[in-house]
């Protein structure tokens, strides 16, 4: 909850990048295979990171309570997020495989 999202180089037991996270952060996804990571937060945002250079490269609004959870589909093509506001949202997210 401190509105970081530090994304960790394993092999070196280090820091690879710090991200400012706007709201507090409440669960993640690894999209796949890719380089990219979804994040859900308190304000009900779900946004898609690139973990090599630590940027927000989309944001997806739509809940108007915290995300609880996400997953992705099979063909790695919506990102599914469920909320504490009772709803689910599906997202296209094709171009982030």
């Amino acid at each position: 909850m401190d509105q970081k999202l530090i994304i960790w180089d394993l092999q070196h037991s280090s820091p690879h990048c710090t991200c400012d996270h706007q709201e507090g952060v409440t669960c993640l996804l690894w999209l796949g295979t890719s380089r990219f990571i979804a994040s859900g937060c308190v304000a009900g945002k779900v946004r898609v990171w690139d973990s090599l250079s630590g940027d927000s490269i989309k944001t997806f609004s739509g809940h108007s309570d915290a995300i609880q959870s996400l997953s992705a589909s099979a063909n790695g093509e919506f990102l599914v997020s469920v909320s504490l506001d009772k709803t689910a949202r599906a997202f296209e997210i094709g171009e982030f495989r």
